[in-house]
């Protein structure tokens, strides 16, 4: 009855905007008001990503993070894993309160019979058009089995109650035994008048786009890119697949017009560009670095789990950013399970120099400190409560590069724990110390000079040896706090 219901719905579409009036007033910026440059050059960003901040969990259904704006000023939050739920903040990273569900799983036989995930907004005032990642046939112990599709919905009250106007993007293979079918629409850039969907294509593994006005975005209008040409339905047609490596989660840069994606390759997550929205460069440094082989789907397991990265407005929570970023992604710890997720919300400053910027990317090394363990913590990941204690900021001591400078000397460093004793301790140390000493290895948290250069500032390795707890500073008396154990090298000040 459900997809009879869908069926009526597309043969007697009009259109999203006259449904819903103003709704097209969501359009991108246009090109005069933006500060357009289709040759930004890749090499000359800086990047610094901040400290990791927990949003919310532990929990068994975080995923998909998007958000929407109120008018007091306060965000938001609508976080996906099967079922979709609403949560309000003050601002982004305040999304502990209490949920209220928006979207359920769908009745057995409909193509969202296994859950639904809201993936992308765009707002206009209090009317909110959503894309709803739908999976049906699901059987996950088997190889993650389930069939994927697209829908859009509609809310008129800032995303509490939703109107569901049927698919708008399906693939052309079907439900298969042991495999996850369909396509996986995991970002929308507004820009020249369309919605273009980004959706990751699972029958082998590309990113594929479809586009459709964004005066109307229903069903039956969608078309997708196939070999030069936007001729192809978004219900059932084919399409070309962009280079491997395009990324899974996107945003539209309003400094220079270029569309932004996050994916993860070689142990990284990177960062690409792309100024037609076909052809994507990426960053030669990742965005953020734990090393090859530290993520890890199999739960629980000794290594940690980043996934879900989604870029975000810092002051808008819009998939349109200036400057000031914000990355939201599902953390669960070495050795959890699934059903201890965290959402970590992490602050990203760019700018843009004339020439290119070497090292480009930082990311900030904290040191925090959790009284009732008695327990220091140098790390570039998020510190979750544990054992009833949480984690206070202690110290900011530098960031680290997330690749090694190809023209200095560097030093790799792990963050690594032990838990032999009566609490954990976690050291900093060069990559393939921590083993030798008891210690297992966490993450890479990034690579440090081994000599002085220019905006560095030393990085000590210290121990308190009353409280069994090894820190890391930047002063040689390591703050009288504890005393210096050796020098680790040099991290950038800025």
């Amino acid at each position: 009855m459900k997809n009879r219901l869908y069926a009526m719905v597309y043969l007697g579409w009009l259109s999203v905007a006259s449904l819903v009036p103003g709704l097209a007033l969501a359009q991108a910026p246009d090109a005069k008001n933006r500060q357009q440059n289709s040759t930004t050059c890749i090499d000359c960003l800086k990047i610094r990503v901040g400290s990791p901040i927990v949003a919310r969990g532990p929990g068994p259904d975080i995923e998909d993070f998007s958000v929407i704006q109120l008018p007091d000023g306060r965000f938001r939050g609508l976080i996906a894993g099967g079922r979709t739920y609403a949560i309000d903040g003050k601002n982004l990273w305040d999304m502990g309160g209490p949920r209220r569900l928006v979207f359920d799983i769908g009745a057995p036989g409909t193509y969202d019979s296994c859950g639904q995930w809201i993936h992308h907004v765009e707002q206009s005032g209090s009317k909110i058009i959503a894309w709803v990642h739908n999976e049906t046939e699901c059987h996950y112990a088997a190889h993650g089995q389930s069939h994927m599709s697209t829908s859009l919905a509609i809310s008129n009250d800032y995303g509490l109650t939703w109107k569901d106007y049927g698919r708008i993007l399906t693939g052309t293979d079907s439900p298969t035994p042991n495999k996850i079918t369909g396509e996986d629409c995991v970002a929308v850039i507004v820009r020249d008048g369309y919605y273009y969907a980004y959706s990751g294509r699972y029958r082998d593994g590309r990113t594929i786009v479809a586009r459709a006005p964004v005066s109307d975005p229903g069903p039956g209008k969608w078309m997708k890119y196939f070999q030069g040409k936007w001729d192809q339905p978004g219900l059932g047609g084919d399409a070309t697949g962009l280079a491997r490596g395009v990324g899974d989660r996107g945003a539209l840069w309003t400094t220079t017009g270029q569309i932004l994606m996050l994916g993860w390759e070689h142990g990284g997550m990177t960062l690409l560009s792309s100024a037609d929205g076909m052809t994507f460069t990426t960053l030669r440094e990742p965005l953020m670095y734990v090393g090859a082989g530290r993520v890890s789907w199999s739960r629980p397991g000794p290594t940690e789990l980043i996934a879900y990265p989604v870029l975000l407005d810092a002051k808008t929570g819009s998939t349109e950013i200036s400057n000031s970023w914000v990355v939201a992604y599902t953390y669960v710890q070495p050795n959890e399970g699934m059903a201890k997720r965290y959402l970590i919300v992490r602050p990203v400053e760019v700018s843009v120099s004339n020439s290119p910027v070497s090292p480009q990317v930082g990311v900030l090394l904290a040191r925090w400190y959790n009284a009732k363990l008695q327990d220091r913590w140098s790390t570039t990941e998020a510190v979750p409560p544990r054992n009833g204690g949480a984690y206070q900021l202690e110290a900011k001591l530098g960031f680290l590069m997330t690749a090694a400078d190809p023209q200095w000397p560097s030093v790799e460093l792990e963050d690594c724990e032990s838990r032999q004793g009566q609490h954990p301790d976690h050291v900093l140390a060069p990559k393939g110390e921590c083993e030798s000493h008891g210690y297992q290895g966490q993450r890479t948290v990034g690579f440090v000079y081994s000599r002085p250069q220019e905006q560095t500032v030393p990085l000590y390795a210290c121990v308190n040896e009353q409280e069994h707890s090894h820190f890391a500073s930047n002063e040689p008396d390591c703050e009288e706090l504890g005393k210096k154990e050796r020098l680790l090298g040099y991290a950038l000040s800025q």
